[in-house]
C-alpha cells in the first residue's frame, strides 16, 4: 500500500500504478461536509501557501520514492506533515484503475 500524508484537514496520496511502485497519480483526499472528495494534485486548489507549497511538491510524483523524497523536503523546511498508518477515507480513492487495452488488426 502506498503511503498516505497528512497535512490539516488534508491527506495526500499516490494513486496506485498497476506496476509495483509507481504511481498513477497524486490525489488530495478531503471531507466536504458528509462526503469523501479526492482531486488530483495538479487540479487541487487552496488558498493556504503551505498546502500551495505541499501541491507543487508532490504533483508529479511518479514513483513511491519520489513522493517520500517531497515530503522529507517539505519537513525539512518547516512543514509540519505526518504520516498516518489507519486512513479514515475509502480506500478505493488511492486503488489504481487498470486500463486493458484491446488490439485491432
Amino acid at each position: 500500500m502506498v503511503k498516505v500524508y497528512k497535512i490539516g484537514d488534508y491527506y495526500i496520496a499516490g494513486v496506485e500504478h498497476v506496476i509495483q511502485g509507481y504511481l498513477q497519480d497524486v490525489v488530495f483526499v478531503y471531507r466536504n461536509n458528509n462526503n469523501w472528495v479526492s482531486v488530483s494534485a495538479e487540479r487541487f486548489r487552496s488558498n493556504d501557501p503551505s498546502i500551495n507549497k505541499v501541491k507543487e511538491a508532490v504533483k508529479y510524483a511518479t514513483h513511491e520514492e519520489d513522493l517520500k523524497k517531497a515530503v522529507e523536503e517539505l519537513r525539512g523546511s518547516g512543514i509540519k506533515i505526518e504520516e498516518v498508518k489507519e486512513i479514515p477515507f475509502p480506500r478505493k480513492f488511492i486503488e489504481g484503475r487498470k486500463k486493458i487495452q484491446e488490439e485491432f488488426d
